[in-house]
């Protein structure tokens, strides 16, 4: 078997492990999704014989990780930022993988279930830890080795996929479909994150925008899921959970959001010093020290808890411009696509949006992987009208 042979399945591998990469460490490595990304890329190189251009959003892609890296020589913590410019480079490189390898709608739909069926483990996962009273912070549950707050974004990313899957597919496939987003609505209530259930909610406006393009079946089935989820905030979910998504409004409206406006005043004090170039990739935590201190909690620190500041603060104004340059452009792609496309994609990037202004994220793989699926549908809608290439 050749290398581009082997290549393939280990990336499907790798995004089916991504959602649940930290729950499963292999000894010397790391996480079980670095050691897939690793051979995958070794297998895509072995023997090319050619590869595909590159395209605009993918070049910002590599600009931006290049800048994390580059500030390195101005940073305040050095350690630190040259460990975060090796994680955006190992990102770059999945980015291109992913665009070099996935030309076809076919490869583009298992990717999609990948992600979907690799959401479904974390959200089940999840699940199990509540029925056997596991814990991760009080009563608030998540996968072994993720906090709630990022378990609920990863897993509620896989809503708009699967609504899109289920409307595509046919059979036990689309069943399957619609009940991976009764997992991660479950899993995203027992993380009892506030964000996270936002951006849920804000997933099923994919059903509204498709509305035209469903049978009855999926019209009803979008609305079912829309209204379970909703059943399960105010009823359904545990006491624990529904007393803080409760708190929802007030904090938003008067409160701190659970101490993230004392972080963000802190961060922007810090940008004021350092406009242009920022504190250096990762040292967030270091620039904020001074003024807030450290948490209580031994091992734990400060960080952004909104990617927005995160990148604006450790990479400056021009580190922001690139990405804002980069995920503007990932949004035009966006606009060029067929309806059914159009709308995941639209959705996908508002519910990564939101959820990443209360998560310090650009370097978390589930937005790396919302790019590159991005740049390899527009490639596909672009080229051949209809997504048939």
């Amino acid at each position: 078997m050749t290398g581009r042979r082997i290549a393939w399945p280990l990336l499907c591998a790798f995004v089916f492990s991504i959602p649940w990469e930290k729950s499963l460490l292999v000894p010397g490595v790391g996480t079980l999704s670095r050691l897939l990304g690793a051979l995958a890329v070794a297998a895509a190189l072995w023997r090319r014989p050619s590869f595909r251009a590159p395209n605009l959003a993918l070049a910002l892609a590599a600009l931006f990780a290049g800048w994390e890296a580059l500030t390195y020589f101005w940073s305040i913590h050095p350690g630190e930022t040259a460990a975060r410019a090796l994680t955006f480079a190992q990102l770059a490189v999945m980015v291109w993988l992913i665009w070099d390898s996935c030309r076809t709608a076919a490869r583009q739909t298992w990717l999609l279930r990948a992600y979907v069926a690799g959401a479904a483990v974390a959200s089940l996962l999840t699940i199990t830890r509540y029925a056997q009273g596991f814990q991760t912070y009080y009563r608030r549950y998540a996968a072994a080795g993720f906090d709630p707050n990022d378990l609920g974004l990863t897993v509620a990313l896989s809503i708009p996929l699967a609504l899109y899957l289920s409307l595509r597919e046919r059979g036990w496939a689309r069943w399957a479909a619609r009940a991976s987003v009764v997992a991660a609505m479950a899993a995203v209530l027992l993380s009892a994150s506030r964000t996270s259930l936002v951006v849920s909610f804000l997933s099923f406006t994919f059903v509204a925008w498709t509305w035209r393009e469903s049978d009855r079946g999926q019209r009803l089935a979008g609305i079912a899921l829309a209204g379970l989820l909703a059943a399960g905030a105010l009823q359904l979910a545990p006491t624990a959970a529904r007393q803080r998504l409760a708190t929802l409004p007030r904090e938003a409206a008067q409160g701190t959001l659970h101490d993230r406006t004392r972080i963000w005043k802190a961060g922007l004090k810090s940008f004021q010093r350092h406009p242009v170039v920022g504190v250096g990739a990762g040292a967030y935590p270091e620039a904020v020290r001074p003024q807030i201190g450290t948490p209580a909690r031994a091992g734990h620190q400060y960080v952004a808890h909104s990617t927005w500041l995160s990148v604006l603060v450790e990479c400056g104004l021009i580190g922001l411009g690139l990405f804002l340059m980069l995920t503007g452009t990932l949004a035009a792609f966006v606009w060029f696509m067929p309806l059914a496309e159009r709308a995941l994609w639209s959705v996908m990037l508002a519910v990564w949006a939101v959820g990443i202004t209360t998560l310090t994220w650009e370097h978390r793989k589930p937005g790396w992987l919302l790019f590159a699926l991005i740049m390899t549908e527009w490639a596909r809608s672009f080229a051949a009208p209809g997504g048939t290439q």
